[in-house]
């Protein structure tokens, strides 16, 4: 069977590990994962007017409305690129960007990592990271060898300021209004693939590659 280019976006609730999936399936597939964030970088970066109203609103912690982020993605999706497929991360973020993405590209496959607002708060309040080497470490899952240190650089390692249960909690709100009804979206054109990432990481990947050969990709 000749192997399907994968032209997929990946979502789910922060601490799902989508990001981690992201890249495994990138790998698996020899396939470039495009981060919204690199994508908005790239262009505040070469400071075109896009990129600079992007920065307004980076700066003062504020979410981009949906024209201006959209324009980026278009803009810059230009310059990728795509002809052997890609797994977009960030993007979209609800449905009327979903709709936009589908006048720039063809998603041929949407992958919803899901676990439960307990086990993101979870997996979110426990993390920290070094303050150096940017290296992530977990008080229940990943300690370091000597508590409050990276076991790599030996620098300090701290929690994010978003990373506390009332900001976590916030965010998964925004979530659940926001993303989560991208699901709906995607399940009427029948491409969602949904899996239960409260599984060991090696799990998660196996269950998205078995069911991602279901539907005639090849990894």
């Amino acid at each position: 069977m000749k192997q399907k280019n994968l032209q997929a976006i990946i979502f789910g609730p922060q601490g799902s590990g989508k990001g981690t999936q992201g890249l495994l399936l990138a790998e698996r597939f020899n396939v470039p994962l495009i981060g919204a964030g690199d994508l908005f970088r790239a262009e505040m970066s070469q400071q075109s007017t896009l990129g600079n109203l992007v920065s307004q609103y980076v700066t003062q912690g504020l979410l981009a409305p949906d024209d201006l982020v959209d324009a980026v993605v278009a803009r810059q999706l230009k310059k990728v690129d795509l002809s052997k497929g890609y797994i977009l991360d960030g993007y979209p973020r609800n449905v009327e960007q979903a709709m936009h993405l589908d006048k720039l590209v063809k998603i041929k496959l949407a992958v919803q990592i899901k676990i439960s607002d307990d086990e993101a708060v979870i997996r979110l309040s426990g993390r920290k990271q070094c303050v150096k080497c940017k290296t992530i470490y977990h008080d229940k899952y990943a300690q370091p060898a000597k508590k409050g240190f990276c076991s790599l650089c030996g620098e300090p390692i701290v929690q994010r300021a978003d990373d506390t249960e009332k900001v976590i909690m916030q965010r998964l709100k925004a979530y659940h209004l926001l993303t989560a009804p991208m699901a709906s979206y995607y399940r009427q054109k029948g491409i969602l693939l949904t899996v239960n990432g409260e599984q060991p990481i090696q799990y998660v990947f196996e269950d998205i590659i078995n069911k991602i050969a279901k539907l005639g990709f090849l990894p």
